[in-house]
Parts: C-alpha cells; sequence; structure tokens
C-alpha cells in the first residue's frame, strides 16, 4: 500500500514540475514576442502562468513529502554523499525559478507593452528546472539503486557536471524535457476548456491544434528516447524489464500500449477534433500514461537494488573463509 502511495506522490510530484518546466514557454508562445496577441491568446497565456506557478509550488510540496518517507539505505548513502553547499544551492536555484514565475505573473500588467522584456523572466524560469532538476533526480534515483555506480565519494560541482553527461542520466533528461512538453501542452488544453464562451473560435481551435503537434512530436520522439534509455540501462535493470521481474515488464508493456493509445487521440486533435471531452479524454490518458511509467522506473531500480545486494552477498559468501570441521 506504502508502494502505491509514494507511486501516485511520485506522478503528481513529476506532472506538476514537467508543467512548471515547459509551460511556461507556451505562455511566451501564445502572448508573442512582436505581434500583439489577440485576447484569447492573452488570457491563455495568463491562465496558464498561472498554472505554472501553481503546479511549481504543488510540486515542492510532493517533493518534501517523497523525503519524509523513510529513505532506503541506498537513498541515505546517496544524500550524504553530495556536500552541504550543493543543497544551500539547490535551494537557491528553487528560490530563484519561484521569483521567476512569480515575477512574469505579478508584472503582467506593468510588462504588457514590453514583450521581449517580459518573456526573460519564463525563460529564465523554464531553462533552469530543465537544466538541474532531471539530472539530479536522475543521478539521485542511480546513487539510490546502486552505491557503486560512481566511484566518486564527494559529488561537488565538477562531479555533477561530469556525470550529467552520462548515458543513462542524458536519456532520462531528454525524457523528461520531451514529457514537460506534452504535459504543458495537455494543461493548455485545460485552460482552454475553462475559457467561457469560447469553444467555437477559430483561433482557440488553431492554438489547440498546434499544441496537440507538439504534445504529438514530442510523445512520438519519446520512442526513440525510450530505446536510449533502455541500451544505457545496466543488464540487471534491462533484463527486469524483458521479462526477468514480471511487474516490470508488465508495467512497461502496458506504458507501451497505453502511449500508442495516447498517440492516437492527440493525432485527432490535430486533425481538428477539439471537443472538450476529447480533451480531458487526452488529459486523463497521459496521466495514466505517466502513473505507469513511474511505476516502471520504480520497479526497475528495486530490481536493480534486489540485484546488486545479491551480488554483494554473493561475493561475501564466496569471499568468507571455510569454517574448520571439529571432529569428535
Amino acid at each position: 500500500m506504502l508502494q502505491l502511495l509514494i507511486v501516485a506522490v511520485m506522478t503528481v510530484h513529476l506532472l506538476a514540475m514537467n508543467i512548471a518546466s515547459a509551460g511556461p514557454l507556451f505562455c511566451i508562445w501564445l502572448r508573442g514576442l512582436r505581434n500583439p496577441a489577440m485576447e484569447l491568446r492573452i488570457e491563455l497565456s495568463k491562465s496558464l502562468a498561472w498554472l505554472s506557478l501553481g503546479a511549481f509550488v504543488l510540486g515542492m510540496v510532493t517533493g518534501c513529502l517523497l523525503w519524509l518517507v523513510p529513505p532506503s539505505p541506498g537513498l541515505a548513502e546517496a544524500v550524504g554523499r553530495f556536500p552541504a553547499r550543493a543543497y544551500w544551492n539547490a535551494g537557491l536555484e528553487l528560490v530563484f525559478t519561484f521569483a521567476c514565475l512569480l515575477a512574469y505573473v505579478m508584472c503582467w500588467k506593468k510588462l504588457r507593452a514590453h514583450p521581449i522584456l517580459h518573456a526573460i523572466f519564463p525563460i529564465l524560469a523554464s531553462t533552469n528546472l530543465l537544466y538541474h532538476f532531471p539530472p539530479m533526480m536522475a543521478i539521485f534515483g542511480k546513487l539510490a539503486a546502486n552505491p557503486n555506480w560512481t566511484t566518486l565519494e564527494v559529488i561537488d560541482r565538477p562531479a555533477f557536471r561530469s556525470l550529467m553527461v552520462d548515458s543513462e542520466v542524458l536519456s532520462l533528461s531528454a525524457h523528461f524535457t520531451l514529457a514537460s512538453l506534452a504535459v504543458a501542452a495537455l494543461a493548455l488544453f485545460v485552460v482552454y476548456t475553462r475559457q467561457q464562451g469560447k469553444d467555437e473560435q477559430e483561433e482557440g481551435k488553431r492554438i489547440v491544434r498546434i499544441a496537440a503537434v507538439v504534445a504529438l512530436v514530442s510523445s512520438a520522439l519519446q520512442l526513440p528516447v525510450g530505446i536510449w534509455i533502455l541500451s544505457a540501462l545496466p543488464s540487471q535493470s534491462r533484463n527486469s524489464l524483458m521479462g526477468g521481474e514480471l511487474t516490470a515488464s508488465l508495467l512497461l508493456v502496458g506504458g507501451m500500449l497505453m502511449t500508442f493509445v495516447f498517440l492516437q487521440h492527440l493525432a485527432g486533435i490535430a486533425l481538428g477534433d477539439v471537443r472538450p471531452t476529447t480533451l480531458r479524454r487526452v488529459s486523463l490518458l497521459m496521466i495514466a500514461l505517466v502513473l505507469l511509467m513511474t511505476a516502471t522506473l520504480r520497479a526497475t531500480r528495486e530490481a536493480e537494488t534486489k540485484s546488486i545486494t545479491g551480488q554483494q552477498t554473493k561475493a561475501a559468501v564466496e569471499t568468507r573463509p571455510p569454517r574448520l570441521l571439529e571432529l569428535h
């Protein structure tokens, strides 16, 4: 039961951080930089900006909840390998992102005549999150599953940058970035359906269709990125997904099937089916897909941890000196 609750909180956390990471970029597109945007685009942009700020706060709250869970020995060891200064820097980066998002929504009227200057805030917020958040979470996850993943005893800033370009960390970061674009596009669907009396506007339909194309392309690119992630995984994790662990394998197959259904619905929206019921259905599919993929990743990490623990136990038994038999 606890594991299901952890997966659910992790799913909410990831979805919230997806919106906070890419939502501000959609706001820039909606508002425009040079040509004055129409009223509908302004309203959608403002609503999505507030949603991005709220999603960031929700992501921080759920992240704190996950930290309250009694850590596994691997996670406790992973936390200890980062110096205290790294956590202070991470906290400052989060405060900086929050300040940029807050300034963006609070300065809306004051900087309405200066869209280029106004766009600096969401750009800083998005790039700051996408640069720091995905690799840090990937590195924490790898160290928690396998403390011997790296021989570095202390992961300071230079060491962190060197680990960022690891194939598995890089592939997971690319996966998170693409997922952020897709989730932010679906957040725009939610904002659009709440616009009263705007459902029949051609401009609104065009905005939704373009957002659907962005979500469709970014989600389709997840397929080669998924192959990249699979190839970068250690053999223990890869074997668990390929049939070694029934739970992980079933979750992966379920996620793949859900992906194709999700892509089919996105294609329908991109071709013009922008009914509110369709938009809500594809949003629910995205939530279910992220839930399955989160559970898959967690099951894979647990399989890797069990494999490493088993190897260490076997090595300890083999290196143990033989016991002498006493003859009576």
